[in-house]
């Protein structure tokens, strides 16, 4: 099975923007201080949700990345579930839809370090934080791997999307290759039994967790950049 085209996958991930778009405007236009509404309760449900899983990764301030973390979790989810619909293909089954995306959070999570630290804090971050005379001879050698690293983290968070939505695809489209006819009428199956859909069950769970693991990944993005300090998340 090979990549979709990226112009069939920007489609997609443009009907999907569409989508949200309409339910966020259905899901808020009566709000109240007090939820009247089951809609509203769910709405703030995952909301808060959303919220304090943010902060408590960042911590005291980190309410104020949730709209920015959490828009990424909403529409990298809202992708994953397309594609298990038959007749459209998950957006993020192609690179040329995670690579954008992870380069956006790439150029934010350096944005928010700046805002919060400084150019002088986020230079020297790259170089190690150097404190004594032996890390500041180290510094040639620090600073090229440090740039490494930052470059690897939006490959690594593009080719993981891509890899586990596609080979997931790729697997239910074998599946339903393989799907047992009951009944055929002039050659086309009428009745099947279809031996992908305990895979398309577990897929709904498989596209939450990606799209959580890319959120979690970009939280602690942000949380190294806006500290200021060294850690290693991969």
């Amino acid at each position: 099975m090979e990549e979709a085209s990226p112009w069939l996958l920007l489609a997609m991930s443009v009907l999907v923007i569409l989508a949200l778009i309409v339910a966020s405007i259905l899901a808020t236009r009566r709000l109240r201080r007090i939820p009247e509404t089951r809609t509203q309760g769910v709405v703030e449900l995952i909301v808060s949700s959303l919220n304090g899983f943010v902060v408590g990764i960042i911590g005291h301030g980190g309410e104020k990345y949730t709209p920015f973390i959490g828009t990424i979790f909403v529409y990298i989810l809202t992708m994953n579930l397309i594609g298990l619909v038959p007749g459209f293909k998950a957006p993020t089954s192609g690179l040329s839809i995670t690579i954008p995306m992870a380069l956006i959070v790439f150029v934010m999570y350096n944005y928010f370090g700046l805002r919060e630290t400084g150019l002088k804090a986020w230079f020297m971050h790259l170089l190690g934080n150097p404190g004594s005379a032996v890390e500041w001879v180290l510094v040639p050698l620090m600073f090229p791997i440090h740039v490494i690293g930052e470059l690897a983290r939006p490959l690594s968070l593009s080719i993981r999307l891509f890899g586990n939505i596609f080979g997931e695809e790729t697997i239910l489209v074998i599946l339903a290759g393989m799907s047992i006819a009951l009944i055929r009428y002039h050659g086309i199956p009428v009745l099947t039994i279809p031996v992908q859909f305990p895979l398309m069950v577990f897929a709904v769970f498989t596209s939450f967790v990606q799209a959580l693991v890319f959120s979690m990944l970009t939280t602690i993005y942000i949380a190294i950049a806006v500290s200021g300090h060294e850690e290693h998340a991969g």
